[in-house]
């Protein structure tokens, strides 16, 4: 690897080697991202479902916090998966 990083320094300019590695970057990029398209379809149909009480809600769980005096994080989302 260090013989073909210096023949590269020796043999093009500064212009040619960022060339190179943008077009190197560039199609590392495209491949991840046609990897992450191709399994996009297999992740969005397998999603399993998760177990949820009837009685267990966002709103639920901040009351329960509210009456409690022990300081707690909470944590709530608009995002709902189904």
């Amino acid at each position: 690897m260090r013989r073909y990083i210096e023949h590269i320094k020796n043999t093009h300019t500064t212009h040619e080697r960022r060339q190179h590695a943008m077009r190197v970057s560039g199609g590392i990029t495209l491949a991840l991202f046609a990897v992450w398209l191709g399994t996009l379809g297999i992740r969005l149909t397998s999603q399993t479902e998760v177990a949820q009480s009837p009685d267990t809600s966002l709103t639920a769980s901040a009351a329960a916090a509210v009456q409690s005096n022990e300081p707690q994080l909470q944590v709530s989302t608009t995002s709902v998966f189904q």
